[in-house]
């Protein structure tokens, strides 16, 4: 496998994703057995992962010690561990260092953009690994929607990477496929399952590769072991396609490539109000990918010439909407610039002019309402969801966000009674629980606080 990887060896962060127990360590510690295993070849290509600190080190050779005295996969992470490994691959003349990068290790539950470790996470990431299990993709017909978070939350990104041009690629791994059919049979019946994930990648033309993990437990000598086949392709591969990207530097993450160099701090905000989970709320970091992914649609209606305007800076789109307030092409590219610069009550007027021209569009107006309240108009926020449930009685993003406005201003009644209607109509128990956790936080804040004798 021959690398185009610069001089200067480049530092990166990436990012994993993906549910609680799918196999994210053990896909790490597999890629960093196979990298390290007898290689049968051309030595002067062997490519490899070297632990760059003590603690990259200790917990690899934890999980292998568990495996080895158990026969058993260690159980799902409990706590963020970060991992530092160089690439390295011996040449003629020695060993060369690629690149370094630092895996990001965490509990399947952080993976969610409410959580503030999660979201410094992202913003601090140039490329990431998202995880599926295969064999539960096929066979538990539950599993599809138990992963649609972070199906919604790969999706987000990859939006809002396709709407700033950002180089940023994204692994697809799919775990124990050691334990589906093997041959084109088990991939074919995974992409069947997965691809209404594939097509919103295709679609926002993703830098995206699917990878095939399989890691059995084998016994060697009588010793169980890791048997990794293929599974260090995708880190090599994720780490050749930055380091061979001129754009991204060391140091240059998610972050600084949205913000170029003005802190996206002044958008992420405390959220003050529950967490509804399942996308029905959005605020901080997934307030602004969520816009993003609205922008996305917006942009992939426009005609052929209006894309060429998007070449225009942001002053030459002022000007524009000066003759022409209701230009549809400078009304988007000023508002996403308000919003990139974190000057949301800016970015209002401009996201008004848009919904006016995209009456039907219904995630356009749940993102004005977004911003009504981070700006501080509540009231607009209420009407906003009015206006949606007057068109769509049984939209229950909208009953939920009126709901816990209503609760905000001390209407608990108004709130509850809508809260039932949504838990009424939700499809899954999951939204029921959800729902029935803001009402309980509604009436908690609402209630008296208690005295002591």
């Amino acid at each position: 496998m021959s690398l185009l990887f610069g001089d200067v060896p480049k530092a990166l962060n990436l990012l994993s994703i993906g549910e609680r127990g799918v196999g994210k360590t053990v896909f790490l510690v597999g890629s960093y057995t196979e990298s390290n295993s007898s290689y049968e070849g051309d030595k002067q290509q062997k490519l490899w992962f070297d632990c760059q600190d003590q603690d990259a080190h200790e917990n690899i050779q934890g999980v292998m010690n568990y495996i080895a005295q158990t026969g058993q996969y260690p159980p799902p992470t409990m706590k963020i561990s970060g991992f530092n490994f160089s690439l390295k691959q011996q040449r003629f003349w020695g060993t060369q260092t690629l690149c370094y990068f630092r895996w990001w290790d965490m509990p399947g539950e952080i993976c969610d953009l409410k959580n503030r470790d999660f979201q410094s996470m992202v913003l601090s990431s140039q490329g990431c690994c998202v995880f599926i299990n295969a064999f539960s993709l096929i066979h538990d017909p539950a599993y599809l929607d138990s992963v649609k978070e972070i199906i919604e939350l790969v999706t987000a990104i990859a939006s809002l990477i396709k709407h700033h041009n950002l180089q940023y690629p994204m692994a697809l791994i799919f775990t124990q496929c050691d334990r589906l059919e093997a041959g084109p049979l088990g991939q074919l019946q995974i992409e069947q399952c997965l691809e209404p994930l594939i097509i919103r990648l295709e679609n926002a033309r993703t830098n995206y590769r699917r990878f095939y993990s399989s890691i059995p437990i084998v016994r060697t000598d009588g010793m169980p072991v890791l048997r990794a086949t293929g599974s260090s392709d995708a880190l090599i591969w994720i780490t050749s396609e930055l380091c061979n990207a001129r754009s991204v530097q060391s140091g240059q993450d998610l972050a600084s490539s949205l913000s170029q160099g003005t802190s996206l701090e002044k958008f992420v905000h405390t959220v003050r109000r529950p967490a509804f989970t399942l996308g029905l709320i959005s605020a901080g970091v997934v307030g602004l990918i969520t816009i993003g992914l609205a922008l996305t649609s917006i942009w992939s209606n426009q005609q052929p010439q209006q894309a060429t305007a998007t070449q225009r800076t942001v002053q030459d789109h002022q000007k524009v909407l000066s003759n022409d307030p209701n230009n549809l092409n400078s009304l988007i590219s000023v508002y996403d610039h308000y919003l990139e610069m974190g000057q949301p009550a800016k970015a209002v007027p401009l996201l008004e002019k848009i919904v006016a021209q995209k009456p039907n569009d219904l995630d356009l107006k749940f993102n004005l309402a977004d911003l009504y309240e981070l700006t501080g108009d509540k009231q607009k926020a209420e009407n906003t969801y009015d206006v949606i449930l007057e068109k769509q009685p049984q939209e229950i993003k909208a009953m939920v966000g009126k709901a816990i406005l209503r609760g905000e201003e001390g209407d608990v009644q108004t709130a509850q009674s809508l809260l039932q209607q949504a838990e009424n109509i939700a499809a899954t128990e999951e939204a029921k629980g959800k729902i029935k956790e803001i009402a309980a936080q509604i009436l908690q804040t609402q209630a008296p606080p208690s005295t002591t004798q």
